[in-house]
């Protein structure tokens, strides 16, 4: 599946694929076709940023959906606290379910909107994959960063990252566009944090 990966991590990757895709046929959460297209499309998409996650950080996943990356990161990552945040309620029982059955205990599934005046917690890690724009992700949990804390988005193409980082506030903002490799598809992870 990927070098950098223990037999005891692949074997719960897989277990999560099959548990997506048999939720999949009945309840469709996401279009896949098959086991390799979400190894390609979904999981190997988030690998690079479990690198950029240190040890025992707090991470709020926003639209976990079918628990990308959130589940990916709660099983590669389980000294770390995952929080994955998802409004559907038909997501959220199959988020459940999948924590159950993978024994994810660092790993809570949070079934609510997101708005400014949310009590969330504080987080080290803000993380979302294909949720909303730059700015209305800083503008909705800016109150949940932690201080040092920094966000992590999984994006596509760079002239359309370029486009929505012009809409945030550089005054109070520094961000890194960090482009990953995949032959496939134009993939970048935006590296957010506040000035201080």
């Amino acid at each position: 599946m990927h070098k950098e990966l223990s037999s005891k991590e692949e074997e719960l990757i897989n277990q999560f694929i099959n548990e997506a895709l048999t939720f999949n046929l009945k309840h469709n959460i996401f279009i896949r076709a098959n086991k390799e297209e979400v190894l390609e499309k979904d999981i190997l998409d988030c690998l690079p940023l479990v690198k950029k996650i240190k040890t025992k950080e707090k991470i709020l996943d926003l639209g976990s959906g079918g628990g990308f990356p959130g589940i990916v990161l709660a099983i590669l990552k389980p000294d770390s606290e995952i929080h994955l945040l998802e409004k559907s309620q038909k997501k959220c029982y199959f988020l459940n379910k999948t924590k159950d059955a993978l024994k994810l205990k660092n790993t809570k599934v949070l079934k609510t909107t997101i708005s400014q005046k949310n009590s969330l917690e504080k987080y080290s890690v803000i993380t979302a994959r294909a949720f909303s724009s730059t700015k209305n992700i800083l503008d909705l949990t800016k109150n949940n960063l932690k201080e040092n804390g920094r966000y992590l988005l999984l994006k596509g193409r760079a002239e359309k990252i370029e486009e929505e980082i012009t809409a945030i506030n550089t005054n109070n903002y520094k961000y890194e566009i960090i482009e990953l490799e995949n032959k496939k598809y134009e993939r970048h992870i935006v590296q957010i944090t506040k000035n201080e």
